[in-house]
Order: C-alpha cells, then sequence, then structure tokens
C-alpha cells in the first residue's frame, strides 16, 4: 500500500480511537442525581476529567461564551463567609456548545460572593442512545474508509450490488475519505451536543438551561445560591442581599 494511504489512514483511526476513548470515559464518570438525572463530566480533552476550584486555584480554558467581566462587581455587596461543611456549586454544561467560558466566568463571580466554596464542572452527557448512535457512526465511519483504502467491497461480501456512491469512492478515494471523514464527525458532534447548562447546590438543581432556555445572569445566579444554601442550612455570615454589576 501507498505509504501515503497508511499515514492518512492512520491518523484517521487515532483520531477515532481518541474519540471513542473519550466518550467512553463520559459514561463512566460518578454522577449526583436531580430529579431522576445524572450529573457527570466534561468532554472532548481534559476537560472531560472532574474541574474542582477554590477561590486560591486558578485554572485556564479557551473563551468560547462572552459573559460580562465578573471583575467589575467586586466592589459591589460584601462576600459572605461560608463553612467548610457547605454543600459544593456543580456546573453540569455542554461543553461542545461553547459554556465553558460562562463556568469560567460564573465560577470566578461565586468565589468573589463565596469564598471558599467549592465548586465543580462537568460535561452534561447525551442520552444512552444519542452516545450509542454516535459511537456506532464512528465505528463505521473507520470501517468504510479502510474498505475504501484497502480496495475491499463489502457489499459483495453479502452478496448486495454495489452502489454507484461506493464505486465513485473507490475511485476518488482522497476525496471521498476526507468528505466521509468531516460529515460523519459533523453529526457525531450534533449527537453529542446537549445545550445543557445546569447549576446546582449539592444535588439540588438551581438553574436549568434546559427548562429555561438561558443562562442565568450573575445576580440571579448568586440569588439562587444564596437561598439554596440558606434552605439546606447553611449559616452565612457577612454579605448583602444587593449584588449588581456595573453597566
Amino acid at each position: 500500500m501507498n505509504r501515503n494511504w497508511a499515514i492518512f489512514f492512520a491518523i484517521l483511526a487515532v483520531f477515532s480511537v481518541r474519540d471513542a476513548f473519550i466518550n467512553g470515559e463520559q459514561q463512566q464518570k460518578p454522577a449526583a442525581a436531580n430529579s431522576g438525572e445524572d450529573f457527570s463530566e466534561f468532554d472532548e480533552e481534559p476537560v472531560h476529567e472532574t474541574y474542582t476550584k477554590t477561590a486560591n486555584d486558578p485554572s485556564e480554558f479557551d473563551d468560547e461564551v462572552e459573559i460580562r467581566d465578573p471583575t467589575d462587581s467586586a466592589g459591589h455587596g460584601q462576600a459572605f463567609h461560608v463553612p467548610l461543611t457547605a454543600p459544593p456549586v456543580r456546573f453540569s454544561y455542554c461543553v461542545s456548545c461553547g459554556y465553558r467560558q460562562a463556568f469560567e466566568q460564573f465560577s470566578q463571580i461565586i468565589t468573589e460572593k463565596f469564598p471558599g466554596i467549592v465548586i465543580e464542572g462537568g460535561n452534561y452527557p447525551p442520552s444512552a442512545v444519542k452516545s450509542i448512535i454516535a459511537q456506532v457512526i464512528g465505528i463505521l465511519k473507520i470501517g468504510i474508509i479502510a474498505s475504501i483504502i484497502f480496495n475491499r467491497n463489502p457489499f459483495e461480501t453479502f452478496g448486495l450490488a454495489t452502489p454507484s456512491i461506493y464505486t465513485w469512492m473507490t475511485t476518488n478515494k482522497v476525496s471521498a475519505c476526507m468528505m466521509l471523514f468531516m460529515f460523519s464527525n459533523s453529526i457525531e458532534s450534533t449527537l453529542m451536543s446537549t445545550g445543557a447548562f445546569e447549576i446546582y447546590v449539592g444535588d439540588e438543581l438551581i438553574w436549568s438551561k434546559i427548562e429555561s432556555g438561558r443562562v442565568p445572569s450573575p445576580t440571579e445566579l448568586i440569588q439562587a445560591i444564596q437561598s439554596q444554601l440558606q434552605l439546606a442550612g447553611t449559616k452565612l455570615a457577612g454579605g448583602s442581599d444587593a449584588f449588581e454589576l456595573d453597566d
């Protein structure tokens, strides 16, 4: 086989194995239930892993979504003193939708208002059916590309007539493999995208983008966290009811 084809096929295989490994990792993450739904962790990079931070533990993420700069609000409203026993704030969001920056900026707002509170973030997983379909598409993608490159005809193996589209693929291998790879990846990405931005305090859901259709404003988020902490019996010292942002 031509060396260039071998390199091309190896690259496709590496990407597909990586995707399969990441998708499988998502399904194994521990969950926290709310109304019968699972809370589990992140997407397509090291971001799949559980992310935990405190006010003194900054991390860097790629910027995807514009949120008003939380540092502008530092002078408005006194911070609450949160006990060590306070439940963590958990974010479960769609990383592939570009909500990583929103998570980062909301985390900064929360740590400024509730110093020391634990913040956890993770990818909101798609339904099991969509996840399985995406994995099947990934496997079929590699199988078809391998058949094209190695001049194998799976239709003849099963005694079926060879479709004209497959004949075209075998005579235009480079174009066919590239189009097949990009098209299948697009479908997989669509299946894995949830559009979720769910926020929990402990195991209690305090905001759902799936239900409301939007992410909360900083004021709404702080008020929701404060209310849920108080309902959970957490005693907050200091602070004020006002939490405002500069225009």
